[in-house]
């Protein structure tokens, strides 16, 4: 969660799309729109305070990925340091073993380290349990209303929105209606017996992926 993208692809991403060095990627949504729009409406966020790099709400003051709970105010870890001898001379011994003891407090405001602010989480009380749900509504934007992940977005200035919920590639449609879906693919050429130019690969649709869990978001 502490990136959208590093600018680096992976060796097995590469290649998917002319001249990208992209392949095996997942697509959702696909969409243009006339103008410009920010990332914190693509994001759900209901102002632009969260566009401004200096507000702790700016939509990218999100953790580091090596963070953890520890990383949180009130919540600490203590050695505890065992002695081996367990006090008996006679049968099994099962020497006691140092640990680590986790110390939870519940008065505190429990913020990230290094003033991040998302995830947005609800507290741990001193069992180690949220006191509240994690709500998904609000811990980074809105669900319901980020363009970035609504299929069903409805604006003015959406010019193209791509339903992927069909079955194969040539069944693609714009929500908009205002453009075809032509699916391509590579293909090779050859001269025909009047020297025009054919197609000599036969084009198959691609199926589409239905379930989300294997999809891009």
């Amino acid at each position: 969660m502490a990136i959208i993208h590093n600018g680096f692809v992976k060796k097995k991403y590469r290649d998917s799309f002319k001249d990208t060095g992209l392949n095996d990627t997942d697509i959702t949504t696909t969409k243009m729109y006339k103008g410009v729009k920010s990332m914190w409406e693509h994001l759900g966020f209901q102002n632009d305070d969260s566009d401004n790099p200096n507000n702790s709400f700016y939509w990218q003051n999100i953790i580091p990925k090596d963070f953890n709970y520890f990383n949180l105010s009130g919540i600490e870890t203590n050695d505890v340091d065992i002695d081996d001898d367990i006090g008996v001379s006679t049968g099994i011994k099962t020497p006691r073993q140092s640990y680590v003891e986790i110390s939870i407090n519940d008065e505190s405001e429990q913020v990230w380290d290094g003033d991040y602010y998302y995830p947005v989480l609800p507290k741990l009380n001193t069992f180690g349990m949220f006191e509240q749900d994690v709500n998904v509504e609000t811990t980074y934007g809105s669900a319901s209303l980020a363009p970035i992940t609504n299929l069903d977005e409805s604006s003015s200035d959406l010019i193209l929105n791509i339903d992927f919920d069909q079955t194969t590639t040539d069944d693609l449609v714009d929500k908009t209606d205002l453009s075809e879906i032509h699916y391509n693919q590579d293909f090779q050429v050859s001269l025909d017996d009047d020297l025009r130019l054919t197609t000599d690969t036969l084009i198959i649709p691609d199926g589409i992926e239905k379930n989300n869990s294997e999809q891009a978001f």
